[in-house]
């Protein structure tokens, strides 16, 4: 038996999710195109891999949601509430020492330009750690 689903809802957010995604997109190809204007060449290829990067899990996103919503499914079901719980649980402790580290490295070992730089770092790898912790626990029986 099915679960019952707010099918309304569900689309909405779909919706909103490619609307956010292509924003996202438009931002990154401006970032990576003002770069390239000014000359550096690596600086705009790392922008354009982030973009495509960020569209590409934008669009397996949307085809697993819709393959869900097409057979009548929830997009989130008790499981994947846990799996999310417990991803982001886990990111955001480790992602304190994460932080700890950056303020106790960026004096000596690591030389960022200003606070904004570091700022960029620090939330870049709190995506990557729950990007890594919602692989693990979703692979995992829970």
């Amino acid at each position: 038996m099915k679960p019952k689903t707010n099918r309304k809802i569900d689309k909405l957010r779909m919706l909103a999710i490619m609307i956010l995604c292509v924003l996202v997109s438009l931002t990154g190809i401006l970032f990576a195109v003002t770069i390239f204007r000014k000359g550096d060449i690596s600086g705009g290829i790392v922008g354009l891999l982030i973009t495509i990067f960020i569209v590409g899990l934008a669009i397996f996103t949307f085809r697993r949601n819709n393959k869900a919503l097409k057979e009548g499914y929830p997009i989130h079901d008790e499981r994947s509430r846990k799996v999310i719980e417990k991803a982001s649980s886990k990111a955001f402790y480790v992602s304190l020492y994460l932080l700890l580290a950056i303020g106790f490295f960026s004096e000596d070992l690591i030389k960022f330009r200003d606070v904004s730089q570091a700022t960029g770092v620090a939330v870049g790898g709190m995506a990557l750690l729950f990007l890594a912790f919602w692989a693990y626990y979703n692979r995992k029986e829970i």
